[in-house]
C-alpha cells in the first residue's frame, strides 16, 4: 500500500500491463495498492505546468484519476503513453505557455515567508485575478498552494534533518506544533510522528 500525500503535481502513469492514467492536483491524502512485482513508470507535471501543457482548465482536473485518453485526444494518448514507458519526454505535452505570473507565484508561495495577498500585490494583480490565474494553471488556488508547500517544507526537513517536532513546525512555517498536527492529519492521514516513522520504514 502506498501513501501518496500532495505535492501539487500531476501526473501521468503508465503500468506494465498497459494501462495508463492521469492524476490531477489533490488535497487529500491517496492510499493506492500496488500488486508485489508491480511495475510502473510517470511523468510529473509541475505546479503551474497543469493547465498549459494539456491545454485545459486545470481546475477541470482537481482530484481527478481518469484514463488519460480523456485529457488527451485518443491519437495522442497513446503516443503519450508510449513515450513515457520509453523513458521520452511525450511529443504531446512538450508545447506550453504557462503565464510567468503563475510561475513566479507559485515559487513564491512554495517557499513560505510570504502571503497570497502579497504576492498579488509584487505582480500587480487583483486577489480574485490571481485565483483565476491559479484555478486555470495549477487547479488549485493560491491558498491551497500555499498551504502544500508549507506541508511539503515540513517533510523535506523532517526527512532531511533531526530536530524536534516544534522546530520543523517553526521552520515550515506553521503558527505552531497543534498547527501542524492538524494539518498534516488533514493532508497525510496520520499524526506527525506515525507519518514520519512509515516514511523512514520503522
Amino acid at each position: 500500500m502506498q501513501r501518496v500525500v500532495p505535492d501539487g503535481c500531476s501526473d501521468l502513469v503508465v503500468f506494465d500491463d498497459g494501462e495508463a492514467i492521469f492524476v490531477g492536483p489533490a488535497l487529500d491524502v491517496a492510499l493506492v495498492p500496488l500488486p508485489p512485482g508491480a511495475h510502473l513508470r510517470g511523468l510529473r507535471l509541475r505546479t503551474e505546468a497543469l493547465g498549459p501543457v494539456l491545454r485545459l482548465p486545470a481546475h477541470e482536473l482537481a482530484g481527478a484519476t481518469v484514463p488519460v485518453s480523456e485529457v488527451l485526444p485518443e491519437r495522442l494518448a497513446r503516443l503519450a503513453v508510449e513515450q513515457v514507458w520509453e523513458g521520452v519526454l511525450p511529443e504531446p505535452l512538450r508545447k506550453s505557455s504557462a503565464d510567468p505570473r503563475v510561475t513566479h507565484a507559485v515559487r513564491r508561495l512554495w517557499s513560505g515567508g510570504t502571503t497570497v495577498a502579497a504576492v498579488a500585490e509584487e505582480l500587480g494583480v487583483a486577489d480574485r485575478h490571481l485565483r483565476r490565474l491559479f484555478l486555470d494553471h495549477t487547479g488549485m488556488t493560491p491558498k491551497a498552494v500555499h498551504r502544500v508547500g508549507r506541508f511539503q517544507r515540513f517533510l523535506y526537513a523532517a526527512d532531511t534533518t533531526r530536530v524536534s517536532l516544534a522546530d520543523l513546525a517553526a521552520d515550515a512555517g506553521f503558527a505552531d506544533q497543534a498547527h501542524l498536527a492538524r494539518e498534516v492529519r488533514a493532508l497525510a492521514g496520520l499524526p506527525p510522528r506515525d507519518l514520519l516513522r512509515e516514511r523512514r520504514g520503522d
